[in-house]
């Protein structure tokens, strides 16, 4: 005897609390390694805007990496609810965009200041792909 069920699949989506934890986490990450760089390494981490120049301070870290771990996280819920492919499709985006994003230090004006740029755009996508990812 074939019995036949009618199963709706249900989307699982990754929960605001997690979104704002990886945030967080982010940050701090960021911050960790922006002291690093700075303070115990002595290098400035600089880039050429316009004519002169702009320092990378500890308020730019924090910020961005807030605000792209959380429009990241946002993102993928969305996509979560909307395609049973959701998380693969965002993991995707998340690693291309990680990829471009590290074409912004070579704005800097010291190799060691790229690098250290370099690093701080690796560490905050490491953390959240990975934070966001996690089951």
């Amino acid at each position: 005897m074939t019995t036949m069920t009618n199963e709706t699949s249900q989307r699982t989506r990754v929960g605001w609390p997690r979104i704002v934890g990886t945030a967080a986490a982010a940050a701090v990450a960021a911050t960790a390694l922006w002291l690093l760089w700075t303070a115990a390494g002595g290098v400035e981490l600089e880039v050429k805007s316009g004519a002169g120049s702009q320092q990378i301070g500890i308020e730019s870290v924090i910020v961005s990496s807030l605000l792209i771990a959380l429009a990241g996280g946002g993102l993928l819920r969305w996509w979560q609810g909307r395609s049973e492919r959701g998380t693969r499709r965002w993991t995707m985006l998340a690693v291309g965009v990680a990829v471009v994003s590290l074409i912004t230090p070579t704005s800097a004006l010291t190799v060691a200041a790229g690098l250290g740029l370099a690093s701080l755009h690796v560490v905050v996508a490491v953390v959240v792909i990975a934070g966001l990812r996690r089951r």
